[in-house]
């Protein structure tokens, strides 16, 4: 038999080298014994395992649907002028300003949020992120009630839920993504 060392081949003696028949029939059925030498940029420790989004990119795409939806409030409020008050519950005259801090909060609160079902879907099993997609799309379609109720005008409606689809369309795609989807 041979042992291998790297990517070479040392045979114990120098007998007679084995027939390349006999050679592939060995590959099929033994196993090396000891480790290859990896791939340079290569990560074995995480072989066999389900493998997610590090850490650092998850949390910089939470950080981003905030910048995103902050982005859209600056435009549509200070830039455009469209007024997006909106009532403190249904039937209340009390109208409370949608402000950049209440933006920034929900949408980190909300990315958050997904991110820590999305890491409990994913350890308990191996669709965890078609759960996790299908659960976060209804979540959204839920959400777009509160905008569409509680607005005071059209337009402030509209950008309320388009705060709401931006959030949604950034932790929809960005989150999830990485080594666990790209089989």
């Amino acid at each position: 038999m041979y042992r291998r060392t790297a990517d070479i081949a040392v045979y114990p003696s120098p007998r007679a080298l084995p027939s390349v028949k006999r050679m592939r029939n060995q590959h099929q059925t033994q196993t090396p014994t000891t480790p290859l030498t990896p791939v340079p940029g290569t990560d074995l420790s995480t072989a066999g395992t389900a493998r997610r989004g590090s850490p650092t990119r998850r949390a910089l795409t939470v950080v981003g649907a905030a910048v995103a939806a902050l982005a859209v409030w600056l435009l549509a409020g200070p830039v455009l002028g469209i007024d997006l008050d909106v009532q403190q519950t249904p039937d209340s005259s009390t109208l409370v300003p949608v402000t950049a801090s209440a933006v920034v909060i929900s949408s980190v609160l909300a990315g958050l949020l997904g991110w820590a079902l999305l890491a409990l879907l994913e350890r308990w099993g191996t669709r965890g992120v078609i759960v996790w997609r299908s659960v976060a799309g209804a979540i959204t379609l839920l959400s777009l009630g509160g905008p569409l109720s509680l607005a005071q005008s059209t337009g402030g409606a509209v950008v309320l839920a388009l705060l709401h689809l931006v959030v949604a369309g950034v932790l929809l795609v960005a989150l999830p993504r990485g080594r666990s989807t790209a089989r």
